[in-house]
């Protein structure tokens, strides 16, 4: 049966979607032109007129797996820019409500330490940017504290976000409890920022 006819953008989609899925399923090692050509049912020169290369599937499939997390959690911020309890406790839930292979492989690409040559980890490194950049506007405002610093806190507590995501996949503590510690943390982070400007 002839496959129905997809114009550029659809196909592309259709595209992404299946690299995503191969890597919500299998990891990142696993997605290549030929992985892509199998899992979508499509010839390596279909793959090759839409990705150039491994580089530029990996960065693409990278890009839009990030992208709808991003927006979510932009969105929760936005609403709740007048309480980073709050804030960061419903970006929590936003991050709980994707797969757990996608979770597993945006943590894979955001906690990335291999060579800073790759296009892996340059890809990485912009997500982490833009993640801490995400937060960094609340963390300042409400702990009081520049703007470089507040990135930096920013990056530690997405890390504590992984961290209590890392201890859910690894079934030592439920979702409930993540999300308790997580705004336990953020409350006495902010306690004592409160108490030291007293």
């Amino acid at each position: 049966m002839a496959r129905p006819y997809m114009n550029k953008i659809a196909r592309r989609q259709m595209l992404l979607d299946t690299a995503s899925g191969i890597v919500d399923e299998y990891g990142w090692n696993t997605l290549s032109m030929i992985s892509l050509a199998e899992h979508g049912g499509v010839s390596r020169q279909l793959v090759y007129q839409n990705f150039d290369s491994i580089n530029t599937l990996t960065e693409q499939t990278a890009s839009y797996m990030f992208e709808e997390l991003y927006t979510e959690i932009q969105d929760v911020l936005r609403k709740h820019s007048d309480d980073i309890v709050v804030a960061i406790t419903k970006a929590q839930h936003v991050l709980f409500s994707f797969p757990e292979g996608r979770v597993q492989a945006l943590w894979a690409l955001l906690a990335d330490n291999t060579s800073h040559n790759t296009p892996f980890s340059a890809v990485s490194r912009r997500y982490r940017k833009l993640i801490s950049d995400l937060y960094t506007p609340i963390i300042s405002r409400t702990m009081n504290i520049d703007t470089q610093h507040a990135g930096q806190v920013a990056w530690l507590l997405m890390m504590s976000f992984w961290g209590g995501q890392q201890l859910i996949h690894d079934k030592t503590i439920s979702k409930t409890k993540s999300l308790e510690l997580i705004q336990w943390y953020i409350e006495r982070l902010v306690a004592g920022c409160k108490a030291s400007e007293a």
